[in-house]
């Protein structure tokens, strides 16, 4: 028989804690702050909590992004701004941001935007290490996958919308960290979207389906493309959030308007 779930009930004279904030069971709460006579801090849990869709924005932050990371934080404010206007497509998705340059890191760990006050700020240094991004999301994925789980969630495969405007380090060895990201059981489905000078050979190689691959199109202003981007990943977001609400378990996703799919032969 699994762990019996209980959540956390704060009375209601107590600070609102953060969100996801869940104290383990032998939590002891600060002495100034007063519990009411009778008060029980924790309630069995009966409601079942429904599925949750990880999404994982995986973004170049190398120093070819200086002129337009600006861009890219725009769209993600504006992201931001979008979700918490779709309160019931945000609630099914927990939304993270990782960036890469010569390593990588976990800006944002997967989020329930509704409650989100502000996106984090990337920044461009470095080089192009795609090796570093897919050891980052085999660290990252199944770490949250259990911590939702424990939460009392249902979890969808994770989406990985993967963002560069360039080439790997030439020798960065990704492919080997590709491949053993691709052979866990949370494996996640990943979109991989080319801009600037992206290698369209690479692309279509992270992306894990033919479908999945997109390129923006030739001579496209790589600030307009982030633009195009953004708005595309902010649908899919909502389209894949709405999916699950009405029992729908497929990943919707939007190609980017000016973006040529990968999947056939151009020319």
């Amino acid at each position: 028989m699994g762990a019996r779930i209980v959540r956390f009930n704060p009375p209601p004279n107590w600070p609102a804690p953060p969100p996801g904030w869940n104290p383990p069971p032998d939590w002891k709460p600060d002495p100034a702050w007063p519990v009411p006579d009778g008060w029980q801090l924790w309630l069995p849990d009966l409601e079942p909590r429904g599925t949750i869709l990880p999404v994982y924005f995986v973004a170049d932050e190398s120093s070819s992004m200086a002129r337009n990371v600006g861009d890219l934080n725009a769209g993600l404010l504006s992201l931001l701004d979008t979700l918490q206007s779709e309160s019931m497509a945000a609630s099914k998705v927990r939304f993270c941001v990782i960036g890469f340059s010569d390593g990588a890191r976990c800006h944002l760990p997967p989020t329930d935007l509704r409650y989100l006050e502000v996106m984090p700020t990337l920044t461009a240094r470095g080089t192009t290490s795609f090796r570093a991004a897919f050891e980052a999301l085999m660290q990252q994925i199944p770490s949250d996958i259990a911590h939702l789980k424990n939460e009392g969630y249902l979890v969808n495969r994770p989406a990985v919308f993967f963002l560069t405007d360039g080439a790997p380090n030439h020798g960065d060895g990704w492919e080997a960290a590709h491949a053993q990201l691709l052979g866990i059981s949370a494996r996640p489905n990943i979109l991989a979207f080319g801009i600037g000078r992206a290698d369209g050979v690479v692309v279509q190689r992270v992306a894990t389906n033919p479908q999945y691959a997109f390129m923006s199109a030739s001579g496209t202003d790589t600030g307009i493309a982030i633009s195009q981007f953004i708005t595309a990943l902010t649908q899919s977001v909502i389209n894949s959030g709405q999916a699950l609400a009405s029992g729908s378990a497929s990943l919707q996703f939007e190609k980017p308007e000016g973006f040529l799919s990968l999947a056939v032969d151009t020319v």
